[in-house]
């Protein structure tokens, strides 16, 4: 009789392992596979922002200033085709005629163009060289110089490229919305299939003004997992300072320094977080590692602060929960992101592609 049990349980365990070995493998393309993390460290960063050099209403120093306050440690000002850069040298820099105008009416005050030098070492941030290019579709530009504005997006992004600098595409709910004729999925797929070093796209923009996610939704269902496109939230400020940290990423690095960012931008080691009441509001939630087995097909968040965490592939939620199995998702497209929510916020990771191994 014992014996008849252990042969019995003998075989059901070797059913087991059976299975298991048998079970699908997945391969997951994982944003954060290079992310110590114990040891790296987490950098806000907002990459839009707009000074009295084009059509702020605050001066290039005052921007640092309340960014500073807040806490960010990355910040790109992009005035619209033209490049606010070095902070050391400010004081050198004119203001705009817009900027002009709006002194004049009353609009702004002299302190709005009294510029200011600043030091993003004394402040312990890194200053990234940047601008919007402005004349068709809107791109932060950053690490690099340009400043013309061509009316073809590809003259602009080539010679971007030829600078080394790299490119997020700005707000694109504006431009599938007003000129949808023109900026259709395909536009964007030719765009992303060309230069590698347009890094992704906005997905939050000036708190949640356009629907960028749907797009970004169906361009990854296309690009991935061969070419990620990675997803930004940024505040796009101009005037209204409640509208200022409403939006960051968070960076993921082992050192502040241009190196690391660029790095990480272009291989997603990044979050982007929505807050509605901004810095006045609830916390956000704090990712605190991510976890991803290809062998067991799962992806495993570990989070504090949150509501729920939710899954999205192809655009519909997949589920629910801090893991996914991947297996278990029915109608699992190419790729698989998350978005955890707090009270009046949420923070998304990059997608991670998916497909079963061969």
């Amino acid at each position: 009789m014992k014996k008849s049990i252990l042969l019995l349980a003998l075989s059901f365990i070797g059913s087991v392992l059976l299975f298991s070995s048998c079970g699908p493998k997945w391969e997951i393309t994982n944003p954060y596979e290079n992310v110590d993390w114990k040891n790296h460290q987490k950098y806000k960063a907002n990459l839009h922002a707009h000074t009295t050099r084009s059509d702020g209403n605050h001066s290039p120093n005052d921007i640092v200033d309340r960014y500073h306050e807040l806490g960010y440690k990355i910040l790109s000002i992009t005035d619209h085709n033209e490049v606010t850069y070095p902070w050391e040298g400010f004081s050198e820099l004119n203001y705009s005629s817009s900027a002009s105008d709006k002194l004049k009416s009353g609009q702004i005050d002299s302190s709005a163009i009294r510029y200011e030098n600043r030091d993003p070492k004394e402040l312990e941030m890194f200053d990234i060289q940047g601008n919007e290019i402005s004349s068709a579709h809107h791109m932060g530009s950053y690490f690099n110089d340009y400043e013309q504005r061509p009316t073809d997006e590809h003259i602009a992004i080539k010679e971007i490229g030829n600078k080394n600098g790299l490119i997020v595409l700005n707000h694109p709910g504006r431009y599938t919305n007003s000129n949808p004729e023109k900026y259709t999925l395909d536009w964007y797929l030719d765009i992303f299939s060309q230069y590698s070093y347009v890094t992704g796209m906005e997905v939050f923009n000036k708190g949640e003004r356009y629907d960028d996610r749907e797009l970004w939704d169906d361009v990854l269902q296309k690009t991935m997992p061969q070419r990620p496109v990675w997803g930004y939230s940024n505040d796009d400020y101009h005037r209204d300072l409640l509208t200022l940290g409403r939006n960051w990423n968070t960076f993921i690095l082992p050192e502040l320094n241009e190196e690391s960012i660029r790095q990480a931008m272009l291989e997603g080691r990044f979050f982007y977080t929505y807050a509605v009441n901004g810095h006045n509001g609830p916390k956000v939630p704090q990712i605190k590692t991510i976890q991803v087995n290809g062998k067991k097909g799962f992806i495993e968040i570990d989070a504090t602060g949150q509501d729920s965490i939710r899954w999205i592939s192809g655009g519909i939620v997949v589920g629910k929960g801090k893991s996914i199995y991947l297996s278990e998702v029915p109608d699992l497209s190419t790729y698989v992101r998350a978005e955890i929510f707090g009270p009046e916020s949420v923070t998304g990771t990059q997608p991670f592609g998916v497909k079963l191994a061969e």
